[in-house]
């Protein structure tokens, strides 16, 4: 993520089915963990759409164009969780100003997070681009090895978002790819015209109460579909071995 595109159409798409999967879910997760995943910003203003263009809903819409205030800061967004009274939830953000960088550099961002810390949580994963592919594997992308090991080490009851954003393909041929590399975790996405959301959960458990909730999402948002995916088959990685 890049801190100058706070507040775009894109946030009003990512902040609103987050909070609707935190408060909707069965039962609601209390805490949302963000992890932007910083990378260094673009040229001034390249590529920002404005929240408007996107439909989420009316309480959603103020918290938003308050990412846009001067200066930006990842920790506005702590004010997600008190944006519906009476559906609270904790948010906290991870590494709010360390880039991750590459190489020794990335392996230094993730040396602080502790996933068996958050439970009954949804860790947020915010790269600028989604899931590696096997020519996309720098700071702008998540790798699997990453997210296998992280989710391995999730309290069953939490799980894991990652932004996904369309590159110049068909929708169907890149959740083809990413299903190839899921054999980790069981998946469901969430996705409009260029980008989606896809949770994943270390257990049927936990899938079964995110899954119903983005479904649920979906139909009443006419411009986003849902999307069922893989389910874990293989065992994973433990965290130092993966991130070595």
């Amino acid at each position: 993520m890049k801190l100058q595109y706070l507040g775009d159409a894109r946030d009003a798409f990512k902040w609103d089915i987050l909070h609707w999967v935190c408060t909707k879910s069965s039962p609601a997760f209390s805490r949302l963990v963000y992890i932007p995943m910083l990378t260094p910003p673009d040229n001034p203003n390249e590529g920002r759409i404005h929240h408007q263009q996107f439909a989420c809903r009316d309480f959603i819409r103020p918290f938003v164009e308050s990412l846009t205030m001067e200066p930006r800061s990842f920790m506005r967004v702590c004010s997600l969780g008190a944006v519906e009274p009476l559906k609270r939830f904790e948010v906290s953000v991870f590494a709010p100003e360390r880039v991750i960088g590459i190489a020794a550099r990335r392996r230094e961002y993730w040396a602080d997070f502790n996933p068996s810390d958050f439970d009954d949580s949804v860790i947020f994963f915010d790269p600028d681009n989604g899931f590696e592919t096997k020519t996309q594997h720098a700071q702008k992308w998540i790798r699997h090895r990453e997210l296998s090991c992280m989710i391995d080490r999730l309290p069953a009851t939490s799980v894991a978002v990652v932004y996904q954003h369309r590159p110049h393909l068909e929708w169907d041929n890149v959740f083809a790819e990413i299903e190839k590399k899921i054999d980790y975790a069981n998946s469901v996405a969430a996705h409009e015209r260029d980008l989606a959301f896809v949770a994943l959960a270390g257990n049927r458990t936990v899938w079964r109460r995110v899954n119903d909730c983005i479904k649920d999402y979906a139909k009443n948002h006419p411009t986003v579909k849902y999307r069922g995916m893989s389910h874990k088959r293989v065992e994973i990685e433990t965290l130092p071995q993966a991130l070595k």
